[in-house]
């Protein structure tokens, strides 16, 4: 090649308009594809687009002609420039001439531009700002779950749209301004508001069965067909009752919704001795017929499996539905509520020197025998004057003194941990404003950070190598079955054993084995009487720590040592403490086997290619020529995804689409609303002193009030981070779930 023909074909480059710059002739595929040409044209350029006009055929509604146009074309009319108002609009037609008008050509259906003007006789907008026109203004389908995942999260819009412009540079590249972010959420309030309290709930679930068939929900309806108890558990909550539902806990003090109603979980441990929730329920109130329907419900929805306990509040109309549905299951009241009326009807009688309220406590917790339980709680009635509460628990001792309980299998649930911690995490999402929609997404929410920690502990016992205090064959088998949190249990009783003394044996497979040490005094301790047999490999203790808790205790070791059986018995190895207790296939209340999460492969994808496009992205935002070359490819692969898309998936998609909407139309059709209840605050009164009469009554210095004031706003500015950090975790595995089912 000559250098003459070489400088020639330069020049022929360089004098070439780029591809987005548009040209007479230029045509286009389809009439959105021009306008999509002429909205980014605008874009670059710096100057915002609109549609002068459009002309359609009679025939077959096809767009014949069109024209684009710079958005000051044009000017205002006479009669508006000089109207007198509080707050006159400023002027923005100039009339510019700056258009591209298009044609079809009916050969070819394709569109073609026979019209162009590109000089303009007013300001461009600059790259910085081109970004703020309303014409490159525009909220994704994946930034509109990003804003709604914020929202259900509890970070206010000026917050999530801060974090959202971070994580891609910069406000000026989301795409949308903060009012375009807080018009969304406005916008999508009002669409909720189509299908009412009653339509948002029933669409909320009938979404739940379209992404998993398993959710079951149940609905209670009054004479006037409206909303009266509402029960829901999805996959998740199905499989964990049929691994861990031996023992279980429901409580309506969680929390209300704005309506006041209470809201109540079932709940229960899992292998790491973690909450797990089995089902949710919000009631319309708590009456002994809305109780009864509630426990048949549950039932039902996981097959009929009965637990060996539940644990409840001291409710007289629950108690009563308990004894009538749950008819396998022993009832016992939930210590947590009982340690709070104990402090509310003890703490007046509590003196200087006494010890009321300690007393009480080892009444629930640390006699084993009958009668020295009866003596301390007669001994603890006379130290106080007439408190009618204490009879009545007295009355329902069965149901919470642990002498009274040595034979029920609580896996150790009676600890108010579960009930105490379970309230503080639902007491941090959920407030007495939220509406139905919001009050389930954060209900799923709370449930959601539950089966996190799980995950991390699945983690964390896979990882992480047990700590063993001595090789002995028993301890290597029992750190390889158990759980973690369970082997250290195990291990602590083992631990004990090693202090075992056996006070005397009649020869046969009976012990009499104390816990103590060597010392001057010699003193022996916790003394129970086992009995062991090598040949059935069995063994029972009198203290019954096995029976109710699942674990062997210290007693039943040293004796199994004495008569060399040196491995855990298979039978007192409960698999619902072992590493293996969620193994096994669980089906559901229709006979299908129960998938947790069915769209764990597609979580796993988006990861991948998130993972993949985000380094990418930045690498090339960093060279012009790398950024055009990923543009092009990327506009090409989403072509092409969409296309194959529509080929093999659409119509799967839209029946799928019908018929959710049709299910939701038949369901709406049997209902009448929500049923209204009058909003009732719980509030808890206490005398106030004259200390605290005189700090309200006090006036406070200015500087004193700023103080207090900055106070606050650190602590909300504190609580707002904590949701963006939570949020962000989020955000991943949400995202991509929300985007299927917008599209």
């Amino acid at each position: 090649m000559t250098v003459e023909k070489a400088m020639e074909q330069n020049l022929e480059r360089s004098t070439k308009p780029p591809c987005w710059m548009p040209q007479i002739g230029m045509t286009f595929n389809s009439y959105e594809e021009a306008w999509d040409f002429w909205v980014k044209y605008g874009g670059r350029i710096g100057f915002d687009v609109r549609n002068n006009y459009t002309n359609k055929s009679d025939l077959d509604q096809l767009v014949t002609s069109s024209r684009f146009v710079c958005s000051n074309q044009g000017s205002r009319a006479e009669e508006k420039k000089y109207v007198v108002a509080k707050r006159n609009r400023a002027h923005t037609r100039t009339g510019c001439q700056v258009c591209m008008g298009i044609t079809l050509l009916r050969e070819t259906m394709t569109y073609k531009v026979h019209d162009l003007a590109v000089e303009h006789n007013h300001l461009l907008q600059t790259l910085q700002t081109s970004h703020l026109m309303p014409s490159q203004r525009n909220i994704s389908k994946h930034q509109a779950v990003e804003i709604e995942v914020a929202y259900d999260s509890g970070i206010k819009p000026k917050a999530a749209h801060e974090f959202l412009g971070r994580h891609v540079g910069g406000s000026a590249n989301l795409g949308y301004t903060q009012r375009d972010h807080k018009n969304y959420l406005r916008s999508r309030r009002q669409r909720d508001l189509l299908y009412g309290e009653a339509g948002s709930l029933l669409k909320y679930f009938q979404d739940k069965i379209v992404e998993n068939p398993s959710f079951h929900y149940a609905v209670q309806l009054d004479c006037e067909e409206q909303i009266a108890n509402i029960f829901w558990a999805d996959a998740r909550m199905i499989a964990d009752y049929a691994h861990f539902g031996d023992v279980i806990t429901f409580d309506t003090t969680f929390g209300t919704n704005k309506e006041s109603r209470p809201f109540g979980m079932f709940v229960g441990f899992n292998h790491f001795r973690e909450t797990v929730v089995f089902g949710a329920a919000l009631m319309y109130d708590e009456t002994f017929e809305s109780f009864k329907w509630l426990f048949n419900t549950f039932l039902s929805a996981h097959n009929q499996k009965q637990p060996q306990t539940i644990f409840t509040d001291q409710d007289i109309a629950m108690g009563k539905a308990v004894s009538e549905v749950f008819t396998g299951a022993w009832h016992g009241l939930c210590t947590w509520h009982i340690s709070q009326n104990a402090v509310k009807h003890l703490s007046p009688q509590q003196t200087e020197g006494s010890s009321i309220l300690a007393d009480f406590s080892a009444c629930m917790y640390e006699y084993e025998e009958k009668e020295e339980f009866e003596d301390v709680f007669d001994a603890m009635r006379q130290k106080v004057r007439k408190v009618t509460w204490l009879d009545s628990i007295y009355n329902l001792k069965e149901k919470w003194a642990e002498c009274y309980m040595s034979d029920v299998f609580t896996i150790g649930m009676r600890s108010p941990q579960l009930s105490e911690s379970l309230n503080s995490n639902l007491k941090g999402h959920l407030k007495s404003d939220l509406d139905i929609g919001r009050f389930l997404n954060r209900v799923e929410r709370v449930v959601e950070e539950k089966r996190e920690k799980e995950l991390q502990s699945e983690y964390e016992s896979r990882k992480n190598l047990p700590r063993i205090m001595m090789m002995t064959p028993m301890l290597v088998q029992a750190s390889k079955l158990y759980t973690p949190a369970l082997f250290e249990v195990f291990q602590a009783e083992y631990e004990k054993s090693m202090a075992a003394y056996t006070k005397g044996s009649n020869g046969s497979n009976d012990f009499i084995i104390a816990i103590g040490s060597l010392d001057d005094q010699f003193i022996l301790e916790d003394e129970h009487k086992v009995t062991a047999n090598p040949f059935d490999q069995t063994v029972s203790c009198s203290c019954r720590l096995f029976e109710r808790i699942g674990l062997l205790c210290r007693h039943a070791l040293k004796a199994l040592d004495l008569v060399n059986i040196k491995l855990l018995p298979e039978k007192y190895v409960l698999k619902r403490w072992t590493r293996e207790a969620k193994c096994g296939a669980i089906q559901d209340m229709h006979g299908r086997q129960i998938v947790e999460d069915p769209k764990l492969s597609t979580t796993l994808r988006y990861r991948y290619l998130y993972q993949q496009f985000l380094p990418l992205a930045s690498r090339a935002a960093d060279f012009e020529e790398c950024y055009l070359l990923v543009e092009e490819a990327l506009h090409a692969v989403s072509k092409k995804v969409e296309d194959k898309i529509k080929q093999t998936y659409s119509d799967g998609i839209a029946k799928s689409n019908d018929q959710s909407t049709s299910q939701l139309a038949q369901n709406l059709a049997h209902v009448s609303g929500l049923k209204k209840k009058e909003s009732r605050k719980r509030v808890t009164k206490r005398k106030t002193n004259w200390i605290d009469k005189l700090q309200k009554t006090k006036k406070r210095k200015p500087e004193e009030k700023a103080e207090e004031e900055n106070l606050q706003t650190d602590v909300e500015e504190h609580q707002e981070c904590e949701a963006i950090s939570s949020y962000a975790q989020l955000l991943l595995v949400t995202v991509f779930r929300r985007v299927r089912t917008h599209s």
